[in-house]
């Protein structure tokens, strides 16, 4: 079994494919702090010269820049939805080339299990999650200290503005104990997407679908399917306003946790999602013709 992780990892570390998708995430996050202090300071520039009301009521919106960069926030928020779209085609790739490249045949053969490999590679993913959470939080915050922002160890949601009383609404903090649970909780939650992704690649024996899921799941564009079959819930048991979306794993992981209050719904649904999900792929990659 350490053979068969190690050769995982090998598998990993000399893929093209990772090492392009680590680097894109990178770049993405360290490009964050100054494309956002250049739009802020276009734009401000922009509404500074019109006379017009509506522009003078988005000049107020924005407000002044601001010089702190919370730390908590960036911790849990996660990936970006196009880093985790990046990250999930990365996994994509990782489980599907041993099977187009036809190694698992040999590998398989010399297991007691050929569930092994699947467990194999989900430690592998895991792996790979966590340096994906790393390159994020280095390239971020990077990128923030070029802007000359200056780290603070808070977690905060900045209150809107009323427009109709000119009062700003006040920030809303949380410790960073909270923003250390959140991250956990995304990280399973972004885990039980990974578990999908093995159970279509690997499982099923599918990169197409793979790719699919990773775009879809990644990219949040699964936000109108879930509103649709939450519809027909609706209507078919007579309820009012169910959300799936609640429910399931990517559509949680782009929420925020703590103010809706769904962390402990966010633990349990990825808890469940990767164990029914392992459970399913290994069951069905032991009856499989590896061919």
């Amino acid at each position: 079994m350490g053979s068969v992780i190690k050769m995982d990892f090998y598998r990993l570390f000399t893929s093209l494919s990772f090492k392009i998708c680590l680097g894109v995430v990178f770049l993405i996050n360290l490009a964050e702090g100054p494309i956002t202090k250049l739009v802020f300071n276009i734009g401000k520039s922009l509404l500074e010269g019109s006379d017009d009301p509506d522009a003078q009521k988005s000049l107020a919106e924005m407000g002044e820049w601001i010089p702190d960069f919370d730390v908590g926030n960036l911790l849990a928020d996660g990936l970006g939805v196009i880093c985790t779209a990046v990250f999930l085609l990365c996994i994509v790739y990782f489980c599907f080339a041993d099977i187009q490249h036809g190694y698992i045949k040999n590998i398989a053969g010399q297991l007691p299990s050929r569930g092994h490999t699947i467990v194999s590679k989900y430690v592998v993913i895991q792996f790979t999650t966590i340096l994906f959470f790393i390159v994020t939080f280095v390239g971020n915050i990077a990128g923030q200290l070029i802007v000359g922002r200056s780290l603070k160890f808070e977690y905060v949601y900045r209150g809107a503005l009323n427009f109709d009383t000119g009062i700003k609404a006040p920030d809303e903090v949380f410790t960073m104990g909270e923003a250390f649970a959140t991250f956990g909780v995304k990280f399973l939650l972004l885990s039980g997407m990974c578990a999908l992704i093995l159970l279509l690649t690997t499982g099923i024996g599918s990169n197409v679908a793979g790719t699919i899921a990773a775009i879809l799941c990644g990219g949040g564009f699964t936000g109108l399917a879930y509103s649709g079959i939450s519809a027909g819930i609706d209507k078919l048991f007579k309820t009012e306003d169910f959300e799936l979306g609640d429910y399931m794993p990517d559509s949680l992981y782009r929420s925020e946790l703590v103010k809706e209050g769904f962390l402990l719904r966010g633990l349990i649904v990825a808890v469940i999602t990767i164990v029914v999900l392992m459970f399913i792929t290994t069951r069905l990659y032991n009856k499989k013709d590896i061919k």
